[in-house]
């Protein structure tokens, strides 16, 4: 069944204040944005804004904050690029202000279908999903869902903790962390997400599959699934560079 789309709300210019801004690895941060005009903003988790980072220039971001909250919007930025965004978030801080339109995107999670809904992310690709569980899990949504999120390295690692507390309290949700080049320490699992999601799903072209990330991830992902007889309009996806 196809998204209802009828649910966006029309995007428009906003100005918000950086409420707060926290570096939770040596290139992402998150920036908390308190709603300045208008005052509250509506939108589905899974949408984005386009961030004003100068003369002409927009960026896609990702909303990492679920809907609830009305009057804020958390953006999780990885500014190892360091192009006009990344320099945009490295440059700014608590009190000054953000301009962006919003929301925008549909890259949106289908509550109709009731297959197993499989998010696939590397990297900050995980925000629109962090922003999708926090809404879907405690609003009641009882379909089976897997969170795969690959990462490099030890220090590339946060909200892990967070989304192993959603784990523990919703039987319907599992959270799979793999790092591609982790240390000798490292005793969690190995290797790229996708082979992960190949291994460990038995009914792939009876799930829905959500994809956000890099474009490698994505190409690569959709290739296997295509191998898998998965239909293509059971998955989504979402690129981010």
């Amino acid at each position: 069944m196809a998204i209802d789309l009828s649910k966006r709300s029309r995007p428009q210019l906003c100005t918000a204040v950086i409420e707060s801004k926290e570096q939770l690895t040596k290139n992402v941060y998150l920036v908390n944005f308190r709603m300045q005009n208008p005052s509250t903003i509506t939108f589905l988790p899974g949408q984005t804004i386009s961030l004003h980072v100068g003369d002409k220039l927009n960026r896609s971001m990702s909303i990492a904050s679920v809907p609830g909250d009305n009057t804020h919007i958390l953006m999780c930025h990885d500014v190892s690029p360091m192009g006009p965004g990344s320099q945009w978030t490295v440059n700014h801080t608590v009190g000054d202000t953000g301009i962006f339109m919003a929301p925008l995107g549909i890259f949106l999670l289908d509550r109709d279908s009731h297959r197993k809904k499989i998010l696939v992310a590397t990297g900050t690709g995980v925000a629109p999903f962090r922003s999708m569980l926090l809404d879907y899990l405690p609003s009641g949504g009882t379909d089976d869902i897997t969170l795969y999120w690959g990462l490099r390295y030890e220090d590339d690692v946060y909200w892990v903790g967070e989304f192993e507390e959603l784990a523990r309290t919703y039987p319907n949700f599992r959270f799979v962390l793999t790092l591609s080049r982790p240390s000798e320490a490292w005793v969690g699992k190995k290797g790229h997400v996708t082979e992960h999601v190949l291994t460990d799903e038995v009914n792939l072209p009876g799930s829905d599959f959500y994809l956000c990330g890099n474009k490698e991830m994505i190409k690569d992902m959709e290739h296997k699934l295509s191998e898998q007889s998965v239909p293509q309009g059971q998955v989504y996806k979402e690129l981010y560079f």
